[in-house]
């Protein structure tokens, strides 16, 4: 029994050294390190380079390629590769059916441009038969995985089975600025690429991410031919035909700004981004469209959606001017801005927009208070009108509405409107004018109307010369910034028109004296 089992040992042990041997046999050496090498440039369509060959027959027989680099200049570097598979290759010399593990990968972007089959290499594919021949890959593992996109470096693993010409995305878990992000999806096609995939995240920097696609889709940098004495500017097709995105955010932040719940479909394409359907919360409400954005030198980003449930304090503190304007907006835009960061971008846009807001109040607006002040001595309001309306502006300094409607043109950082509407309890406003974005400086004209209780509370020669459809009417300005608002009354408009009144009123009293005497009967 002792015999056998140290012949067993024995046995076990030589073939165990001879199954290493023959493995270093067949898959070492010079011949065999050119062979895999033109192989993957003829797959990859870019040079590649193995510094170190090896080889490994335990926990199965195993290829290592070490100080992988592809490309030139090397964009990808691999510390190392190990590629396993069964006993097959070491009669066959065919590789099937392998798995690929990549430790220590580093990609810097743009990526080098991938090709067709034959461009990685002089002579194209072999035409004699190789020492090894890698014939098919189950699946590929990379570990320890760098993406450096200028400044910005992703970190993390990767799990690949490749599909046909492409790729399934089995897994992607990269780490960036604190935050993971989470990928899977199917490239159909690697040159160009082409396909989709789903991506979640806990927090996204908008602006980071925008900056990590565009250096993805940027002109790749070209390979020279053979015998070129160095490598081309860069130049030629995106290595991006189109990918579309799934995108989950719990928290997206551009500059100050930050959207919650955020989720949108990202079409990437080389020369834009756009996300169609995009929702996100922002400003304690919800916006709900779609953003364009041009992967130009300077960004050009274009939105058009609704908006609603939005804190218009909260909107204002954005603004720089807190409390300025409070109340629930809802609305629709149509904006474009141009700017490396998307809420720079945001404060310098130019376009349309339609605003409603209900419920809320203007600092600095007291309407009321500026008209009886105006009219008091001249057959103006009782000063015990509206009493508690009174008390409630003074405490507030503000004027409160229940609806304020606007429709807005932006251009060269001014804000532009002709049908400004306010209506409240004791005042309706109409007016036109402008509002400067850079310090929220107002310039606004129109008319001011009292509300039917307070007109009829008015002096009686008030309503006789000031009133329109039987409501005390007034002409008013208000400028200033907001939060410091002046309104003033123009008296010398309702002069006007009370003279313009007075005249219709003597008129229509001749009329009637005139057509009394007519149809008066003779004695």
């Amino acid at each position: 029994m002792k015999r056998l089992l140290v012949a067993a040992i024995s046995a076990i042990v030589l073939g165990g050294i001879g199954l290493v041997v023959l493995a270093r046999s067949v898959l070492t050496g010079a011949n065999v390190r050119a062979a895999v090498e033109a192989q993957l440039a003829d797959a990859l369509g870019q040079p590649v380079t193995i510094g170190e060959l090896g080889a490994s027959a335990w926990p199965r027989v195993t290829m290592d390629l070490k100080n992988v680099t592809i490309g030139r200049p090397a964009r990808i570097q691999l510390a190392a590769i190990h590629l396993g598979t069964g006993l097959r290759p070491l009669f066959s010399r065919r590789i099937e059916h392998a798995d690929v593990r990549v430790d220590g990968a580093k990609v810097t972007l743009p990526l080098p441009a991938f090709g067709a089959p034959g461009r990685g290499s002089p002579g194209g594919t072999q035409a004699s038969a190789p020492p090894i021949e890698i014939v098919s890959i189950d699946e590929i593992v990379l570990k320890q995985v760098e993406i450096v996109s200028g400044a910005r470096t992703l970190r993390g693993d990767v799990e690949l089975v490749p599909h046909r010409d492409g790729l399934q995305i089995r897994r992607v878990s990269l780490d960036a600025d604190g935050t993971t992000i989470a990928m899977t999806g199917l490239l159909t096609s690697l040159s160009p690429m082409r396909g989709g995939a789903e991506v979640s995240a806990d927090a996204l920097d908008i602006d980071r991410l925008v900056a990590f696609v565009r250096d993805f889709v940027a002109t790749p940098v070209s390979t020279p031919t053979a015998g070129a004495p160095a490598p081309t500017a860069a130049g030629g097709a995106s290595p991006i035909d189109q990918l579309t995105l799934g995108l989950k955010a719990g928290r997206v932040t551009t500059g100050g700004l930050t959207f919650s719940g955020f989720g949108a479909t990202a079409i990437i394409k080389p020369d834009k981004i756009e996300f169609e359907p995009l929702a996100f919360g922002v400003f304690g409400g919800r916006y709900e469209g779609s953003m364009r954005l041009g992967l130009d030198a300077v960004p050009q980003i274009d939105w058009s959606g609704t908006v609603t449930g939005i804190d218009a304090a909260n909107l204002m503190a954005f603004a720089g001017s807190p409390d300025a304007i409070t109340g629930s907006l809802a609305g629709s835009i149509r904006l474009h801005g141009e700017a490396m960061q998307m809420e720079q971008a945001l404060r310098s846009a130019s376009g349309h927009a339609r605003i409603d807001l209900t419920n809320g109040s203007i600092a600095g607006l007291q309407l009321v208070r500026t008209i009886v002040t105006a009219t008091s001595g001249r057959g103006g309001i009782v000063a015990s009108v509206s009493s508690a309306a009174a008390a409630s502006r003074e405490q507030t300094g503000s004027e409160k509405f229940s609806r304020l409607g606007a429709t807005l043109r932006l251009e060269g950082g001014v804000i532009a409107t002709d049908d400004i509407a306010m209506s409240s309890p004791d005042v309706d406003l109409s007016a036109s004018g402008t509002l400067r974005l850079a310090d929220l400086g107002a310039d606004l004209a129109g008319r001011a109307r009292l509300s039917e209780a307070l007109s009829k509370q008015a002096g009686t020669d008030l309503v006789r010369y000031t009133q329109e459809n039987g409501r005390v009417t007034l002409p008013v300005t208000v400028s200033g910034p907001l939060g410091h608002l002046a309104v003033r009354v123009d008296l010398g408009d309702a002069a006007a028109r009370a003279i313009k009144n007075r005249a219709t009123e003597e008129v229509n009293k001749a009329i009637q004296r005139g057509l009394g005497s007519l149809f008066k009967r003779p004695r």
